[in-house]
């Protein structure tokens, strides 16, 4: 008995699914990918924490030297306000990539905090 056709359909079936896989690993044009992400997102909580400490959570009173802290961090970062929009929203309605994104920022974090 030939199993040719077989083959080529297990063939066609696993090339599917590794497209289907590769196609979900990606993220589309003008969203942050997950390395992008968390280097951004690193940033910005590290800016938020020195905020709140700093003005003890009054952020009403810094709001200006906020504003052009987070001018500098998407300057620095290559990044807009609008693709940072973009891949907040895409992030979440892809909560395993976010979770993924978030447990690697605090580490990263935490990395930083046993360091001092």
């Amino acid at each position: 008995m030939d199993n040719s056709p077989l083959l080529t359909l297990s063939a066609l079936c696993m090339f599917a699914l590794a497209v289907a896989g590769c196609s979900h690993s990606s993220v589309p044009d003008g969203v942050m990918t997950e390395p992008q992400m968390v280097d951004f997102l690193e940033q910005a909580y590290l800016l938020e924490g020195f905020y709140a400490v700093e003005t003890n959570y009054h952020y009403d009173t810094l709001h200006p030297q906020m504003k052009a802290s987070y001018d500098s961090l998407f300057a620095s970062s290559g990044v807009t306000r609008e693709m940072y929009e973009r891949s907040v929203d895409w992030y979440a309605h892809h909560a395993d990539r976010y979770e993924r994104v978030y447990d690697s920022v605090l580490a990263r974090i935490d990395r930083k905090l046993a360091e001092e």
